[in-house]
């Protein structure tokens, strides 16, 4: 065997530890017709685009559907036509799951928008099948003028959604991932990006960098020993 051998092996195993984590990263959206649709009787729903607002006849008199003030909006991110969805399957799990909406609303309370919770995934009827994401207040405001603005949460790190049923959600509505929103705000937007592998941390190409040089170093006093 030849003595660079080993050095050969090991500067292999260096280079393949730079290289990024394999993932496959697929997206959908969804958006509104309109960010301020007309409105319609309470007691009526509304399709505004990919997303059904629901009737609230329970609202009472001076409720309207299509304002935003206590609805609930429902919609399916639709991954089955992505050219990576199978891909995506073929890797068995789920690491992220990365949400943002687009809202708008008139609502506001001292200048800020209340507190809006937020079920999702959600059956076919609209109701929620996993513990609420309460939004933080960040969208300010005119009562009254409606007042747009976007989020963006990690389903698993920062909502704690388990990666498992979040992938078998998705795999058992066929690449649909049902949805729902709930309730002070019009859902102009939204999109829905899934990661099949984690993504390497910054760190660790540089580390396997260290260990190339570090390698080489140790041949050339090798080969002038």
């Amino acid at each position: 065997m030849s003595p660079r051998t080993p050095f050969a092996c090991a500067l292999l195993a260096a280079t393949a530890l730079a290289l990024p984590a394999h993932a496959v990263n697929i997206v959908a959206t969804a958006s509104a017709a309109s960010g301020q649709p007309t409105t319609i009787d309470v007691s009526l729903p509304m399709q505004n685009g990919d997303f059904l607002i629901g009737a609230n006849p329970a609202a009472g008199a001076g409720h309207v559907t299509g304002d935003g003030v206590d609805e609930t909006t429902t919609w399916a991110f639709d991954f089955s036509a992505h050219p990576q969805y199978a891909a995506f399957v073929a890797e068995g799990g789920l690491a992220e799951a990365r949400l943002t909406l687009q809202l708008n609303t008139p609502f506001f309370i001292n200048g800020v928008a209340p507190i809006t919770d937020i079920s999702f995934p959600a059956d076919a009827q609209g109701n929620a099948v996993f513990p609420g994401w309460q939004i933080p207040s960040f969208l300010t405001g005119t009562p009254g003028q409606f007042s747009r603005g976007e989020i963006t949460t990690s389903l698993v790190a920062q909502v704690g959604m388990p990666q498992a049923q979040l992938f078998n959600w998705l795999t058992s509505h066929n690449g649909l991932f049902p949805m729902v929103y709930g309730d002070d705000a019009i859902v102009v937007g939204a999109r829905l990006e899934l990661v099949s592998a984690p993504v390497p941390e910054p760190g660790s190409a540089l580390l396997a960098l260290a260990g190339l040089a570090g390698l080489a170093g140790l041949q050339r006093r090798r080969v002038q020993s």
